[in-house]
Formats: structure tokens, sequence, C-alpha cells
């Protein structure tokens, strides 16, 4: 993680990482999600909330449990969680010995498809599960989400957007701004394109915006915070087929 990387995390609170994954491993996770479609299904929650400007009828479905599938639909996915371009970013804001604290999911949304509404912010947390600060040269983070993008996320298609700088501000969201009804102008939809990844403190104040694209959007969450975290999840199953690398980021907080 060069400086420039610092200054731009610290400031913004994401970095933007182009072609992370190859478009043989974009393929590969494709087609095991198609494999197992039928396993998508919409959660239980309304992300939205009570936002009227992110809400709809068509709803987000989402998929987990990826990591346990049979070879070789579960290979693309834990190949992921070790990622070597993703590996020294994670290493400098959780330190060497982070882990995945949950998921990784997948989250698909088709035309029209509600949006969540923001949530984060730097204003003081009751504990470090969810929080960001800098003291002597060092970016601290709790748990910190990376985002693997599967299919082109383009100027208004909606989908991933970030306030920027939300990760340190000294005051409660603005439930308009929450709610996307007030203040759009300061979030910034992320374009991104599908091999792509963006790493963002899960402080930053950070949702998900209705999706405008004709295409289904795909983008796979993976979770981690440092190694003696645990973000009130159990975390993902352990297997003996996984590598050593793989089971070593998926042990329990410690």
């Amino acid at each position: 993680m060069n400086d420039d990387e610092k200054y731009i995390f610290d400031l913004n609170g994401y970095l933007l990482l182009r072609d992370v994954m190859s478009s043989d491993l974009v393929a590969r996770c494709n087609v095991a999600i198609d494999h197992h479609a039928d396993q998508l299904a919409p959660p239980e929650r309304q992300f939205e909330g009570d936002s009227k400007a992110l809400a709809s009828d068509v709803r987000q479905h989402w998929m987990n449990g990826m990591l346990t599938w049979d070879p070789p639909w579960c290979e693309p996915f834990r190949e992921l969680l070790v990622q070597p371009r993703i590996k020294p970013y994670l290493s400098e804001i959780l330190g060497g010995g982070y882990r995945i604290n949950e998921g990784p999911d997948l989250v698909t949304m088709e035309k029209g498809c509600a949006g969540h509404y923001l949530h984060g912010g730097g204003i003081e947390r009751p504990d470090f599960s969810q929080t960001y600060m800098w003291k002597h040269g060092q970016i601290y983070c709790g748990m910190t989400v990376v985002e693997f993008i599967l299919a082109d996320e383009g100027p208004g298609d909606g989908g991933l957007a970030i306030v920027l700088g939300g990760h340190k501000s000294n005051y409660p969201l603005p439930l308009d701004l929450q709610h996307y009804e007030r203040y759009q102008e300061l979030v910034k939809e992320i374009h991104l394109e599908a091999g792509d990844a963006v790493i963002f403190v899960e402080a930053c104040t950070h949702g998900t915006l209705k999706w405008n694209g004709d295409h289904q959007r795909r983008a796979l969450i993976y979770r981690y915070t440092p190694r003696f975290m645990n973000f009130g999840t159990k975390g993902p199953e352990l297997r003996d087929d996984m590598t050593e690398e793989q089971q070593a980021v998926i042990q329990p907080a410690g």
C-alpha cells in the first residue's frame, strides 16, 4: 500500500483497485453462481428502511455459503479469501493476522431494484468493531469490506455509493441523507468494472442506490476484521479441504 493509496483511503474511506480478478476468475464465479441460482433469495428485512427515494417493489436477492459448495464451484470464492492483490492492503489496515468475519455474500439486483439506506459514519462507537482511526503514522480499522465486482457498474447504473470522508465525521448522520432524500450531492456513486474490487472501512457512510442498469448487478462481499475481533457472527465454516492460508483467515477470533 503506497503513500498515495494511504492518503486516498484515509481521505475518502475507500480505495478502488482495478483488474484485481482475471476475466477467467470472473467467469468462473458467474458460472458457479448460475449453477446455484436457486439459492438466491430476498433477505428478510428491507434494506431501504423508511426511504422513499430508495424504495421499490423489486427486491435485492442474496446468497451465501459459496465456500462450502462442492468443487469446482467453491474454488473461485476460496481463492478470493486470500487474493494476492488484496492481501497487502488488509495487512496494512487490519494487521497481518486479519480474519474473515462473515460471508462471503453475493448481492444481485435487477433493473429497478430497491437500494440500501446510507449507514455508518465516524461518530464515536461503543467498541472498536466498527471504527476508524489514525495514530502514530498507522491506520487502524474495525470491520473492513472488500467488494469483488462480477458485473459492470457504470455511471447512472446505481449500486455502491459512499459519502466521502464520512468515516471521520463527528456528528450523527442526518436522517434525510440516510434516506437519500436530501444532500444527494454528498453521495458518490462508485463506478466499477467486472474484475475490479473496492475496499472500504465499515465506518464510512455507505449504501446502495437503486439499480438502473439493464443487466443484473452482481457483487461479492467479503468482510474482514483484525485477528482479535469478532463482529457478532460465527463466521464461515472451516473446511479440511481448504488450503492452509485459506484456513488461517477463517480461524475464530483470538
